[in-house]
C-alpha cells in the first residue's frame, strides 16, 4: 500500500523494473502532425472528432440518467473523479479543444470505463489507438479499471516527468 494526497492507495500498477526492462519507441507527448493534408484526410479529422465529442457526451449523459442529476451535478462528479477541470471536457464536447491523451486517459480511469470504451475514444483522436510502444499508454492500460485516479496520476508523473496533477484548483 501507498499513500499519495493522504489518501491510501493499492498497487496495481507497473513497477520500475517493468518500465526500464521496455523499450518505448515514441514518447506519450510526441504525435505526428502534418501540416500539409488532403480534404479528404481533414474530412476524416473532422468526422472523428465530431464522433468523439458525441461519443465523450453520451458517456455524461448516462451519467446525468444514473444518478438522475443535472449536468452541473456531473461536472463536479467528473471534475473530483478525473482530476481534471469540467471546462477541458466541456471544450471537447462542444468542438472548441483538442481531446488530448492525458485528458481521456484521466476520463477513463476516473469515470472507470471498460478498455473496449477506452479504445473507442482514444480511436477517435488524432493521436489514434493505444499502444504498448507509447510509455503514457503503456501505463493507463495497466491502470485501467485497477487504479484510483490518484495513483494512477502518482505513477504517471513518476515514469514520465511530466506533471498532469490538478493543482491548486479554486474550491467551490
Amino acid at each position: 500500500m501507498k499513500y499519495y494526497t493522504g489518501c491510501l492507495l493499492e498497487v496495481h500498477m507497473v513497477t520500475e523494473q517493468e518500465i526500464k526492462s521496455r523499450k518505448f519507441k515514441c514518447d506519450f507527448e510526441k504525435e505526428k502532425l502534418s501540416y500539409q493534408v488532403s480534404s479528404k484526410e481533414m474530412e476524416i479529422f473532422y468526422e472523428k472528432k465530431t464522433k468523439l465529442a458525441k461519443t465523450l457526451n453520451n458517456f455524461v449523459l448516462k451519467l446525468e440518467m444514473d444518478y438522475d442529476c443535472s449536468r452541473n451535478k456531473i461536472a463536479d462528479k467528473i471534475e473530483d473523479n478525473c482530476q481534471q477541470s469540467w471546462d477541458t471536457y466541456k471544450k471537447i464536447i462542444n468542438g472548441r479543444g483538442k481531446a488530448t491523451r492525458v485528458a481521456l486517459y484521466k476520463f477513463c480511469i476516473g469515470m472507470n470505463l471498460s478498455r473496449e470504451e477506452a479504445d473507442t475514444l482514444f480511436n477517435l483522436t488524432e493521436g489514434g489507438r493505444l499502444t504498448d510502444d507509447n510509455i503514457g499508454d503503456y501505463i493507463f492500460v495497466r491502470a485501467l479499471g485497477q487504479d484510483s485516479i490518484f495513483y494512477f496520476i502518482y505513477e504517471f508523473e513518476k515514469y514520465t516527468g511530466k506533471s498532469i496533477a490538478l493543482r491548486d484548483r479554486p474550491t467551490k
